[in-house]
């Protein structure tokens, strides 16, 4: 059994990731085994995602503190946590992939991103939405096309004008 103070330290260490995370993903982890535990981990901390295995009551005093108690009901039984401080989205693709290849070995309980928390099921749909850096392009793109069209019209505009004054030049010079 540990102690206050390793419990204290670890409640603080869990406060520590929660506030600072874009996502966190509760999942059920008591059906996989050590090797595809490893394998999970591996690829997520490619992607700058650490998946904690956590005691339920410390989790929830974590999420208690930073003030994300709508998580609580999920921890119960054997419970890790994804946890992504950038990419809010990347654990989900990650944990949908897995979960093609393991079945019914590895359940994602529930999702907290962006200061929504969402059941397991629609967590798995956050897997279709497109990164971050995608999106952001794409915004870009939406802003970027007014103006371009503007710069068109205001070109064609100007070219006008200058064909008239050369006709108009032509004309009376010639």
């Amino acid at each position: 059994m540990s102690t206050r103070a390793e419990r204290t330290a670890v409640i603080e260490e869990l406060e520590k990731e929660f506030k600072n995370a874009a996502g966190i993903y509760v999942t059920d982890n008591h059906k996989i085994t050590v090797e595809v535990v490893t394998r999970l981990r591996t690829e997520l901390r490619k992607s700058g995602v650490r998946y904690i295995v956590v005691k339920n009551t410390l989790a929830k005093e974590a999420c208690k503190r930073v003030g994300i108690d709508t998580l609580n009901p999920y921890f119960k039984g054997p419970t890790a946590v994804a946890v992504a401080q950038k990419d809010s989205t990347v654990p989900a693709k990650i944990l949908r992939d897995f979960r093609k290849e393991l079945k019914d070995q590895l359940e994602l309980r529930a999702a907290y991103v962006d200061g929504s928390t969402f059941t397991g099921a629609q967590a798995e749909k956050l897997a279709d939405l497109p990164g971050r850096d995608v999106l952001l392009a794409q915004l870009l793109g939406v802003l970027k096309a007014p103006i371009g069209n503007m710069a068109g019209v205001l070109n064609g505009i100007l070219s006008t004008f200058v064909g008239t004054l050369e006709a108009v030049k032509e004309k009376k010079g010639a």
